[in-house]
């Protein structure tokens, strides 16, 4: 296959269609507080946990959620002709957490969660009715043989009985068929009939279990699961005598053991290992054909599906063109589709021969022109094919398949530029001819790990990484040598300002913070004295003298002489600087991002900031409009015209002198003060509004929606304040959470984070 995928510019449209798509995107996909921005492309980005295909191979549904800091994102994604995949609605998208999904015709089908949640549709996903599961533990897998009969099983160290669910009635009721008392997790479920069918998992001293059921799930008997096989992660029958089960574990050799039996289960043998430790899922077609996704994510990282189509006799594999831990596989006909991470569906219609995209939301890691027309975005080491490529200046991207993966783009000039593979094998491309064609070369690490490259010129430049790991080339990349810059620290950022004179830093973790600095080309480096020992992560040197480094917790340190002593100028309020990019000495932009873990505020969300006086101070120019929403590189395609990509396939673009559909006026920026932040009950609102005329000031929730028109109308040049309690605009109490303040007036528009808290 060689699936061309275009991502249509808002440029490309007409003025009126311009302010209707924008209107539209900005209020709907949540970056309506900053207009700043042209968003060209945006689209959730999740783990993909199940798909169901029917057995038309046209209609198919596939679920997922991402999550952090308590927050949610959730997607169901449905195609109608086994190509085109869209999101479809989900009324609990921001509080439930999907797991499993199952379809009986096009219209009727179920999708279950965590805390025992179910959703069922008889409308093929356009709305959604939830039913009673009666319990609240992890609901796994369900699956039905008609409108009437259905079964569900999960469970995830939440209680010791192996957990079934099953309905006569479409799911209006759910009875609990729960038995025993030694279950750690239930993985999968199969029925052949209303009679037979299997669970497997793990009991709750990490031994592999298989139970089989009769008599539709009255009585359950366990089954022997052959010595060497490890966790049974997915089971499946071609009928009630003939069925395969998938294996995963990390200690045992050989590695994924693929189970069989030919009666039902009394005995299962160890047909075939893939060799591979996590093979999480298995889609029985008929007797002869069956699909293995099979995922090693440890180094060297590799995916590989498997397929038979003499009933196990002999296996082939293909390689995938991701490495994504991969839950959901359905084998229909010819065709194959598997989901893994990133909200992606692979899909081949020849028997797993060849692979591409149906959909996809990658994190796009780096971005980088070579000139005004030619652009190219990178995705991740491990994902071939999802480079994007602009021949056009930006008015449509392509996935281009000829173009290598990496982690990091770079362009010196219109034909010099760099693509970098991070890792404990590094590999480096080089073009010569505007990216035409490109040649591959190794850096040898020595076992650490490299994660950047920095180039001064066509021939010279470094990679850097781990354990004070650090490569100079003088051959554009070719080969490679050590230098010693005295740490074994984290290499963060390389910056030079010519072949002679540069500067390293780094640490590791939020502390242990160097700078070193050379005058040599790196042959000798002495250390720098930062004002704090935070670990810096970005660098800009515009001179021998003059330079900016952000470090983790936020703190904008800066020199002006060359690194003899260091100051810290400003204080971001997030976590981690991820790119940092100067236009001038005063005017440039910095990539902020949350942390993101379970704890209050570590919802891994974006930011962009903007400077107009060296980074004295920042103005909030974008949010990410859900979590993880971080941005991975900031690019001038010419003065003045930047863009920027991240996660949920985020594309970004900004032309300067223009804010929105406004003239971009050079007048003070209007400025608010919350306090306190987060707030309770009431929230005390100061403007500084710095020209005279109406003012507004509005509250939008997470996706852009306006809570409440708080104020408008004349104001003075100075300062006002008003006050919130928290309420919507017809007085009810709004639930806790983030919100946003936006004050505008006639020259600018200032926008503010807040949390409402209890």
């Amino acid at each position: 296959m060689n699936a061309v995928y275009k991502l249509k510019t808002i440029v490309t449209l007409s003025k009126t269609k311009v302010i209707l798509f924008l209107f539209i995107s900005l209020f709907f996909q949540g970056y309506a507080q900053y207009p700043y921005w042209d968003t060209v492309s945006m689209k959730p980005s999740v783990r993909l946990t199940d798909i169901c295909m029917l057995p038309d191979g046209q209609h198919g549904w596939a679920v997922g959620t991402t999550g952090a800091s308590g927050e949610l994102l959730t997607i169901i994604l449905a195609t109608q002709d086994g190509e085109n995949w869209e999101k479809i609605n989900f009324p609990a998208s921001e509080t439930v957490t999907l797991n499993g999904v199952f379809f009986v015709t096009a219209d009727s089908g179920w999708v279950v969660g965590d805390n025992g949640i179910i959703y069922a549709t008889t409308d093929g996903g356009q709305s959604w009715v939830q039913q009673n599961s009666g319990t609240y533990r992890k609901l796994a897998r369900v699956q039905f043989l008609d409108n009437m009969n259905g079964w569900i099983t999960g469970g995830w160290q939440d209680g010791s009985s192996y957990l079934v669910l099953k309905t006569n009635d479409g799911g209006n009721t759910w009875q609990n068929m729960s038995f025993g008392s030694t279950c750690f997790s239930c993985l999968d479920i199969c029925f052949t009939d209303e009679l037979n069918g299997w669970i497997c998992g793990d009991d709750n001293e990490l031994n592999p279990f298989i139970y089989h059921t009769s008599d539709g799930g009255v009585n359950w008997v366990s089954q022997t699961v052959p010595e060497g096989a490890g966790t049974p992660s997915s089971i499946d029958f071609a009928n009630s005598n003939e069925g395969w089960v998938s294996t995963s574990s990390i200690y045992l050799t050989p590695l994924g053991a693929i189970l069989h039996t030919t009666d039902g289960g009394n005995n299962w043998e160890i047909q075939f290992n893939t060799g591979m430790p996590y093979n999480d899922c298995i889609d029985v077609r008929d007797e002869q054909h069956i699909a293995i996704a099979a995922v090693d994510i440890f180094s060297p990282p590799s995916e590989k599906i498997y397929v038979t189509s003499d009933g196990g006799e002999s296996w082939n594999y293909s390689l995938s063109p991701t490495v994504d831990y991969t839950e959901g596989i359905q084998y229909v006909g010819n065709d194959i589709w598997f989901v893994s991470d990133y909200s992606q569906i692979l899909h081949s219609s020849d028997n797993g021969e060849s692979w591409d995209w149906d959909y996809k939301s990658p994190f796009y890691n780096s971005i980088a022109w070579s000139n005004n027309m030619n652009g190219w975005i990178v995705s991740g080491t491990g994902n071939g094919g999802s480079c994007l490529r602009t021949t056009d200046g930006g008015e449509t991207w392509d996935y281009d398949e000829n173009v290598p993966d990496g982690s990091q783009v770079l362009f010196y000039d219109e034909n010099t530029g760099w693509i970098f593979s991070e890792g404990n094998s590094a590999k480096i491309w080089r073009t010569t001819d505007g990216g035409q064609s490109w040649e591959q070369h190794n850096i040898y690490s020595g076992g650490e790990w490299l994660g950047n490259i920095f180039f001064v010129n066509q021939n010279k430049g470094w990679a850097f990484g781990s354990d004070g790991a650090l490569k100079v080339t003088n051959d554009g990349g070719v080969t490679w040598t050590n230098q010693n810059c005295n740490t074994s620290e984290y290499i963060a950022t390389v910056f030079f300002v010519d072949e002679n004179e540069g500067w390293a830093a780094g640490g590791y973790g939020g502390a242990n913070g160097f700078i070193r600095h050379t005058t040599d080309g790196g042959n000798t480096w002495e250390a720098q004295t930062p004002v704090n020992d935070n670990h810096f992560q970005v660098s800009w040197f515009f001179n021998n003298q003059v330079g900016l480094m952000v470090a983790v917790n936020g703190k904008v340190h800066k020199t002006t002489d060359g690194g003899q002593t260091w100051q810290v100028i400003s204080q971001l309020n997030h976590d981690y600087a991820d790119f940092l990019i100067m236009q001038d000495e005063l005017t440039g932009y910095v990539a902020m991002r949350n942390f993101y873990g379970g704890g209050y505020g570590e919802d891994g969300r974006g930011f962009i900031y903007k400077t107009v006086d060296g980074g004295e101070s920042w103005e909030l120019k974008w949010t990410g409009p859900w979590i993880k929403s971080g941005i991975g590189g900031l690019a001038y395609q010419s003065p003045g015209k930047l863009w920027a990509c991240g996660a949920h396939s985020t594309i970004l673009k900004h032309e300067s002198g223009f804010v929105g559909f406004r003239e971009e006026v050079a007048v003070d920026v209007p400025d608010i003060t919350l306090s306190p932040n987060p707030f309770g009950s009431q929230l005390k609102i100061t403007c500084h509004n710095n020209v005279k005329g109406n003012v507004s000031i509005i509250i939008s929730d997470i996706t852009g929606r306006v809570v409440n028109k708080l104020y408008q109308g004349f104001q003075p040049a100075g300062d006002f304040e008003v006050k919130w309690n928290g309420t919507d605009n017809n007085g009810n109490i709004l639930p806790d959470g983030t919100y946003f303040c936006t004050f505008k007036n006639k020259s600018k528009t200032k926008t503010v984070k807040l949390l409402k808290i209890k």
